[in-house]
């Protein structure tokens, strides 16, 4: 008898506390989900297509730098010419205006031609028997500064390589 009642108290309980859990769901619906979207393009088509442009007029300029010195031979890598046409890259790229584009695209690409201007300096001042270690560390910067331009150019939706 005692054990009779023990289960129906549970078993009371349990379903008491079933429909008062769907009583509440009733009077007071779970309230409707708002979607929050973290990875909103930043971009309008005008900002895209106007930084694709400025970043493919660069790279223009980079391929007229690679046409001047394609004919220089590894022993010529510190001449005068070779400096001479990294030095006229990074003044007609430095000389882009890129104030019409957002502030985060704006310092990424100071820090891109500011990582330019070292090397620039470095082959005018160069040594053919210096170190490759201070070369190799300018190159190394001028790479990761580029990987951060694009990477911010596509955030506001320009498709450059």
């Amino acid at each position: 008898m005692n054990n009779t009642r023990s289960i129906t108290a549970i078993v009371a309980f349990i379903a008491t506390f079933i429909f008062s859990a769907g009583l509440v769901r009733i009077i007071f619906p779970a309230p409707a989900v708002e979607y929050v979207f973290t990875n909103r393009p930043q971009y309008t088509n005008r900002n895209s297509s106007e930084i694709e442009s400025f970043l493919l007029r660069d790279i223009r300029n980079g391929e007229n730098r690679m046409n001047r010195i394609s004919s220089l031979r590894e022993n010529e890598r510190y001449s005068a010419e070779f400096a001479d046409a990294v030095m006229n890259y990074s003044i007609s790229s430095s000389n882009m205006d890129a104030s019409r584009f957002p502030q985060d695209f704006q310092n990424a690409w100071r820090e891109h031609m500011k990582a330019w201007r070292n090397y620039a300096e470095f082959l005018k001042e160069a040594d053919p028997t210096s170190s490759k270690c201070s070369e190799g560390r300018l190159n190394a910067e001028i790479n990761r500064t580029w990987i951060e331009v694009i990477r911010i150019g596509r955030s506001y939706g320009a498709d450059v390589e």
